[in-house]
């Protein structure tokens, strides 16, 4: 597992290695506008949520195929979609982006005269999970997640188990964050946050590249969890600070 330090390099979020250089041509040019690739688009999500990847701008032109051709619009691929934004990050725009470019669920389903209420029943679901996400309301997130209600059931039985690690993901999302704030935080807190039980602690924070000491983990200094006070100095000229008097006695 890869060290939970936060990023400071985007270009994997714009243009991921993992991206096959045909999808690449397919985004990028006017065929993105081709409803005739969208099983290719559809696929490659597909390989996304198998293999644990992530490519969001491959993603959203799906959704914008979907847009112009709401016939062929899938709900199942939009719930994969927006779980797989929900899991990528935190503070970033993924998840709205992604639902910016969905109509209301009860459209969608009326184009493609379906009447599975899933999508319905989700996407309010989904949306309350991002925002509890976005504030980092760590606790309350595990706590609507893990609950019993038709959405949580529905997410977990009909979508996650075509998830690689999906639960691992969010705890490495909500790991970035942390490590943005913290220098340390005790395993009791960090236990509420990640949704693990007190005796897995421990080890999951080695995994993540952090270390323990005593009831404690140390997160390794990032550049945001170590700000040091910086010295600015300003150089005015006499003239500036004349005309500035002379503007102030008016």
């Amino acid at each position: 597992m890869a060290v939970a330090v936060p990023k400071k390099n985007l270009s994997d979020w714009h243009s991921p290695s993992t991206r096959p250089e045909v999808i690449h041509e397919l985004i990028h040019g006017v065929d993105r506008y081709n409803p005739t690739n969208l099983p290719f688009m559809e696929e490659y999500l597909l390989s996304q949520i198998k293999e644990g990847q992530y490519d969001l701008f491959a993603n959203l032109a799906i959704l914008k195929l979907y847009q112009f051709n709401p016939q062929h619009s899938n709900p199942d691929i939009i719930v994969h979609i927006l779980v797989k934004a929900l899991s990528a990050t935190v503070h970033g725009p993924d998840f709205g982006l992604s639902l910016g470019l969905l109509r209301e669920p009860s459209a969608i389903l009326h184009d493609i005269e379906s009447d599975d209420e899933a999508l319905t029943i989700l996407i309010p679901f989904l949306t309350n999970l991002h925002e509890l996400v976005r504030t980092c309301q760590f606790t309350k997130f595990w706590k609507e997640f893990n609950g019993e209600s038709e959405a949580a059931s529905i997410l977990k039985t009909r979508y996650l188990p075509s998830h690689a690690s999906p639960l691992d993901s969010l705890r490495f999302q909500f790991s970035l964050s942390i490590a943005s704030c913290f220098s340390t935080i005790s395993l009791t807190q960090l236990s509420r946050w990640l949704d693990l039980p007190s005796g897995q602690v421990s080890q999951y924070v080695e995994q993540i590249g952090w270390s323990v000491e005593g009831e404690k983990a140390v997160i390794p200094k990032n550049g945001d969890n170590d700000v040091k006070a910086g010295v600015v100095r300003e150089n005015v000229q006499l003239s500036q600070l004349t005309k500035l008097v002379a503007a102030a006695a008016y």
